[in-house]
């Protein structure tokens, strides 16, 4: 029954609901990765300085370290497609007000950080209930199928996304890369009115919103492998994913190119990303998670190693292609842990935890190296991202946690019992 279901690994795509989602949200991420080499590339012209483009990082998604938590809780006892419409229209709004400022020429560094600080508040409330929600889409039964699919359009993004920005950005300008990734917000908010997702809810049993969420951590903190997907969640994001926001500088500063030119390394990230993505799903269930993420930590360390040595930037292109073979392995291997080991509602306060690992790494990275990057190089800063990535491999080693990873079924220990909402089809 394995076989089969791994020789139709494409099958949740015969589901109405998750086919018309999915293509949806491929194009709106392909817009969303548009602006993320549109705009850092335009901070950094406007203010020839790495550190502001960690501030703009930190302002996009800081925010949402204080509310992923929360945000979890209402996953679980809200409807999730309702959250979704409520953040996917504040972030629609966000760009088509950053288009306006730009076509006005009133675009400053400060506006940039602060609508991105408003961006980063609606991502806070939406990125648990999006994990969430993608699996309420298919059968149960396909439930895995569905996780690996939504990384797959993820990784397709960014792979074209970056690519079509530096065609837009050469013929069209700035502006049309931010104005088209305003317009892709409508595809996903029209697929969000017309699909039926199933939902289960846990009661409130008059629990308040901090008593739930102190349920949802004891369960993450009573099991290991949720304690260390967390963590490496964290780490590869503070020293892997931090390395794409801080791009138009190490294009500049390492490569001696322009800084719209982080526009190519991007492409180079995610289409690495989409060779694994193809690779996770050819493979299936093959490989071990714990084997998945050695691997990944072997290439991220790799890949950062690269950028630090070299000033040839088609060779900077190759380390940022295995930058994002390696996240895309880690990602599945985290994320699939979570999704498929963890009772339904519990997921959503469960992928809090993980998304809060992420969305803290990210910011904090992109930051510390943008810093170091003004304080003495570029270069000395990856030189530092590279012996991180060294240092948590030796950890692990040494300590034997990562077979931990490898488990199949996570136990409920919490008392507070889904009930059915009436969304189930």
């Amino acid at each position: 029954m394995n076989d089969a279901r791994r020789k139709s690994s494409l099958g949740a795509l015969r589901h109405r609901d998750f086919a018309l989602f999915w293509v949806a949200a491929a194009i709106s991420n392909g817009g969303s990765w548009m602006q993320m080499v549109a705009v850092p590339a335009l901070l950094y012209d406007l203010t020839g300085s790495s550190t502001w483009l960690g501030v703009s990082s930190m302002a996009s998604l800081f925010p949402a370290v204080f509310l992923t938590l929360h945000a979890g809780v209402l996953a679980d006892r809200m409807s999730r497609r309702s959250i979704l419409l409520v953040t996917q229209t504040v972030q629609m709004s966000c760009a088509f007000g950053l288009w306006g400022f730009y076509l006005a020429d009133a675009i400053r560094p400060g506006l940039i950080v602060i609508i991105g600080l408003v961006g980063g508040i609606a991502t806070g409330f939406q990125t648990s209930a999006w994990q969430s929600f993608v699996p309420l889409l298919v059968p149960e039964e396909e439930l895995l199928d569905a996780v690996k699919l939504n990384s797959v359009q993820f990784t397709l993004a960014r792979a074209i996304g970056p690519g079509l920005a530096g065609v837009v950005i050469t013929t069209m300008g700035t502006g049309a890369a931010i104005l088209i990734n305003a317009m892709t917000y409508f595809l996903v908010i029209g697929v969000l009115f017309i699909c039926n997702p199933r939902q289960s809810i846990v009661a409130p049993n008059g629990a308040t919103v901090s008593e739930v969420l102190r349920d949802g951590g004891r369960f993450v903190w009573r099991n290991r492998p949720l304690r260390l997907a967390v963590f490496l969640a964290f780490v590869t994001s503070l020293c892997g994913q931090a390395l794409q926001h801080v791009a138009p500088a190490i294009a500049d500063r390492i490569f001696a190119r322009p800084s719209t030119d982080n526009a190519g390394l991007l492409v180079a990230l995610g289409l690495g990303a989409l060779a694994s993505s193809i690779l996770s799903v050819a493979i299936g269930d093959k490989l071990r998670p714990s084997t998945r993420v050695m691997v990944a930590l072997v290439l991220f360390t790799g890949s950062t190693a690269l950028i630090a040595l070299t000033s040839n930037y088609n060779v900077g292109l190759m380390a940022y292609f295995i930058g994002g073979l390696a996240h895309l392995q880690s990602a599945v291997a985290l994320n699939t842990l979570i999704q498929g080991t963890v009772p339904d509602h519990l997921r959503g306060r469960t992928m809090s935890f993980y998304v809060l690992g992420i969305l803290a790494g990210i910011p904090l990275g992109a930051f510390a190296l943008g810093r170091l990057g003004d304080i003495f190089t570029m270069r000395v800063a990856v030189y530092i991202d590279a012996a991180v990535f060294l240092s948590l491999i030796v950890l692990l080693i040494g300590r034997g946690w990562l077979t931990d990873l490898d488990v199949t079924k996570i136990e409920d220990v919490t008392d507070t019992p889904p009930i059915d909402t009436g969304e189930a089809r």
